[in-house]
């Protein structure tokens, strides 16, 4: 019997990581559509979406065959503040993808900037200079020069930094995740100290409130540990992201100043 328990509980890792694969592979394709429309292309992202896949998947099959093996029959709050983690998970290794993919693109534009000839040609700066050229020949007022370009750099810009933007909001979710399984932690303690009702139970009770009590600490640290780095991640891109945009204004002005 033992030996079926192993399979069972390895053909269920198996298909989870099979499972985080696919999915994340199907995100890359999305990725995939929206490079397209701007020329530009992310090296070995459908590779890193699998390995990022499989990992959560692994971590998430892991964790519920760990707390399976623990106790399955436990309170249901329990199990909800044990979910907490599947969520915390899935949730980060969902932003680490896009915020690899966002670093891969804006490490291409760095390059692409400072060495035009070997690395520009496919990268949204050189579609910038392209298109700044062309307006230049267009509008010999500045004025209006100056109101297409801003134009053009935030869209342009909008294509990195939205993403970037949006993942430094939706991660504030994280934590609230963790939250989740404290209050279900502390939950379990109230019932618990609700049952203290002679000596001989003392000591049951309490080895259960210290369960909910660790359950309840143990799923904030989760959520924080995961959400601090990808937080700093997330800044250092924006502000990246921000400093190419003062490069692609300051080509438009010093070409002004040129003429």
């Amino acid at each position: 019997m033992n030996w079926l328990i192993v399979t069972i509980g390895v053909l269920a890792l198996v298909a989870c990581g099979a499972t985080g694969g696919l999915v994340m592979l199907l995100r890359a394709r999305r990725m995939r559509q929206r490079e397209r429309a701007y020329g530009v292309q992310a090296p070995y992202l459908q590779l890193i979406a699998v390995i990022i896949g499989v990992m959560a998947g692994l971590i998430i099959g892991s964790l519920g065959a760990y707390f399976l093996s623990l106790n399955i029959q436990v309170h249901w709050i329990e199990w909800v503040g044990r979910f907490s983690y599947v969520l915390i998970a899935w949730a980060g290794s969902s932003h680490l993808f896009n915020l690899i993919h966002s670093g891969l693109l804006l490490r291409a534009e760095e390059r692409g900037w400072r060495q035009p000839e070997q690395y520009g040609r496919y990268t949204l700066g050189y579609r910038r200079r392209r298109v700044l050229d062309r307006l230049r020949r267009r509008h010999r007022q500045y004025a209006d020069l100056k109101t297409r370009d801003d134009a053009l750099i935030e869209e342009l810009i909008g294509f990195l930094g939205t993403p970037l933007a949006n993942a430094r909001r939706d991660m504030g979710r994280i934590p609230l995740y963790g939250y989740l399984g404290t209050v279900c932690g502390i939950l379990l303690v109230a019932q618990e100290l609700g049952r203290i009702d002679a000596a001989t139970e003392t000591f049951r009770v309490l080895g259960a409130m210290a369960g909910g009590l660790v359950l309840a600490f143990a799923t904030t640290l989760a959520g924080l540990l995961t959400y601090l780095p990808l937080r700093k991640i997330v800044d250092s891109l924006i502000e990246r992201v921000g400093l190419l945009e003062e490069q692609w204004t300051q080509l438009r002005d010093d070409a002004e100043l040129e003429l």
